[in-house]
């Protein structure tokens, strides 16, 4: 019976360090794109987006949200091998701000291969860049002018996505720190010091194309974060549950001894 019990705080105390408690779906129905993308929502919770085609910058977004202090997950796969252009995700996004010469938001994205194109080359690997001006594609194309490169994954920085591979993804936005994670791995990690400002925007999050279709972000979900500098799950009824579970299942030890 003892065993049986400390092996349900045990869990109760699992689900709390992995934030799992605070998970929820993510419903995409309500979302809207910018700039030169057909994304179409799936599943029977909306919970995933394909987006079919190869154009310039696109980004689906939920208009108007603000979703500093949340971490989103999922998974994310190119179902071609027909190209090797940028998958990834934006922070901090207001409407327009794809196609516009007054931007404030982060881009996250991932290069298949190195590529020249308009007197630019964009690289392969995963990078962090601060977009202040969408309006010309090549910015984008070679994280040049408007778009300043911050970052470079860990150990993802030159190395591109796979074709049908399915990768796994965290994200953290708050005030003061950008943290992604691959496959459960820390690519980047910026403090809003490193990259500059005295600390990162609100405004929404999305999923970002730029010259790569067939792209499926599936599974998505999103928790909210607290203390948002730490990037922990704030408290939920469940978790207090387990804490308590704890704090029982050591008193029933001390008093067994």
């Amino acid at each position: 019976m003892k065993h049986t019990f400390l092996k349900a705080a045990f869990s109760a105390s699992l689900l709390i360090s992995c934030g799992a408690v605070n998970a929820a779906l993510i419903d995409l129905s309500t979302w809207q794109h910018d700039g030169q993308g057909t994304w179409t929502t799936q599943g029977v919770n909306n919970d995933s987006v394909f987006q079919s085609v190869n154009g310039q910058p696109t980004v689906f977004f939920e208009d108007g949200s603000n979703a500093r202090n949340t971490a989103i997950s999922g998974e994310i796969t190119v179902q071609t091998t027909g190209d090797d252009d940028f998958i990834g995700f934006v922070l901090g996004y207001q409407d327009n701000e794809v196609t516009s010469n007054g931007s404030d938001f982060w881009l996250i994205d991932w290069k298949q291969g190195n590529q020249p194109s308009g007197g630019s080359t964009a690289l392969a690997g995963l990078a962090l860049s601060h977009v202040t001006n969408g309006s010309v594609e090549n910015y984008f194309w070679g994280h040049h002018t408007g778009i300043s490169e911050i970052a470079r994954g860990s150990s993802l920085g030159n190395t591109g996505w796979a074709d049908n591979t399915t990768y796994s993804f965290d994200i953290i936005h708050t005030a003061s720190l950008i943290q992604v994670k691959v496959d459960g791995n820390i690519e980047l990690s910026v403090s809003a010091a490193q990259a500059g400002v005295a600390e990162f925007n609100d405004g929404a999050y999305g999923f970002y194309n730029y010259s790569q279709s067939s792209v499926l972000y599936a599974g998505l979900e999103e928790r909210v974060i607290d203390p948002p500098s730490q990037g922990v799950p704030e408290p939920t009824t469940l978790a207090i549950f387990g804490l308590g579970l704890l704090g029982l299942a050591s008193r029933k030890l001390k008093n067994n001894h």
